[in-house]
């Protein structure tokens, strides 16, 4: 087995041997045209909605635009083999950021233009040596640069060596790693830049051992670093099990969850909102132990509402969502078909 299905399976979020268990009992959306709800509060925006999507198993995950009144959608990337992931818009909304895991392979990182076209892989194997793999792409402010979940060393057991973040120059190629660590401090998971380009936020996935990470057993906590690694510091309690934090337009605030979809199966989730400076903790849902789970939070580009996947506990439904700001109204966007996640919607 090569590098990535081991790492995804062992750790890559150790916990993605439940993933791969979630994914087949989840079917999911076809070319059918999706319809947004009257109440939907994103209904009149122009540009397009990505989000992914999977017919049954781990490795069939396709990423899909849609306008955001639920019109036109359609799969993207179709030509490339395995699964498609985690949608990033650049901040003009003129290119589209992508990873891709293949049986056998490891995972790439593409960009394409806005509507999906022209998908080129970023040939970054060589750039740093001894350097595995690079994913969950996220642009920074200034369009030019990515910055990436990396792992690198010889694989265990368990997975491999070492984890951390790396900033990639779109045009050069150029890899800066950020951060740099043992597998057993944690797996760093979804970065998201400050809009001021000088910050990640991130999630580290930690466990007591290598088994538990294949038995899908720790703890997530937000924390934030600045772009040259230094600074690095944690926002949230580990027994809160925080995750996949994304930083608003005005800079004023990180959104995450708890439970992460890509870590949990089951428990509690719910949406909160913290300042950069770790103040300020305020919970946007209280869905409660056996309601709707709320994860994967995205901001929309205006910063006043912020688009999420809701799922019911059972994860046979994964809807998207869109809650503002205070956590006033949250109203439906996309659920015809059973299983949206990931959405993210195109700056205009």
């Amino acid at each position: 087995m090569r590098r990535s299905a081991l790492v995804r399976l062992a750790l890559g979020g150790g916990f993605l041997l439940l993933l791969l268990g979630v994914v087949t009992a989840c079917g999911g959306g076809g070319a059918a045209e999706k319809k947004a709800t009257p109440e939907s509060p994103i209904a009149s925006e122009p540009g397009w909605l990505a989000y992914q999507t999977d017919p049954g198993d781990l490795f069939s995950i396709k990423l899909h635009l849609v306008r955001a009144d639920g019109s036109q959608d359609h799969a993207i990337a179709t030509k490339l083999s395995g699964a498609v992931r985690h949608p990033d818009f650049s901040p003009d909304g003129s290119r589209l950021a992508f990873d891709q895991l293949a049986p056998e392979e490891s995972a790439y990182v593409y960009v394409a233009r806005g509507d999906g076209s022209n998908a080129k892989r970023l040939s970054l194997e060589s750039a740093v040596p001894g350097r595995g793999e690079y994913w969950q792409p996220a642009w920074s402010p200034d369009g030019s640069r990515l910055a990436v979940s990396t792992d690198a060393g010889p694989i265990g057991e368990f997975g491999p060596a070492r984890f951390g973040l790396a900033i990639v120059d779109v045009d050069s190629k150029e890899v800066t790693q950020v951060l740099d660590h043992k597998s057993a401090e944690g797996q760093d998971q979804f970065a998201s830049w400050s809009p001021d380009g000088k910050r990640l936020a991130f999630y580290r996935v930690r466990s007591k051992s290598g088994q538990d990470q294949v038995q899908g057993i720790g703890q997530t906590a937000v924390f934030v670093v600045n772009i040259d690694g230094s600074g690095l510091r944690r926002l949230t309690p580990w027994n809160m099990l925080a995750g996949d934090p994304d930083w608003s337009p005005k800079g004023d605030l990180i959104a995450f969850s708890t439970r992460p979809l890509l870590n949990f199966t089951s428990g509690r989730s719910e949406l909160y909102t913290i300042r950069p400076d770790g103040s300020g903790m305020r919970a946007l849902t209280s869905h409660g132990a056996d309601g709707p789970r709320a994860t994967q939070p995205q901001w929309t580009p205006d910063g006043e509402a912020i688009l999420y996947t809701r799922a019911n506990q059972s994860l046979t439904t994964r809807h998207v969502w869109a809650i503002d700001r205070t956590g006033g109204k949250d109203a439906p966007v996309l659920t015809e078909e059973s299983a949206y996640t990931q959405p993210v919607l195109q700056p205009r």
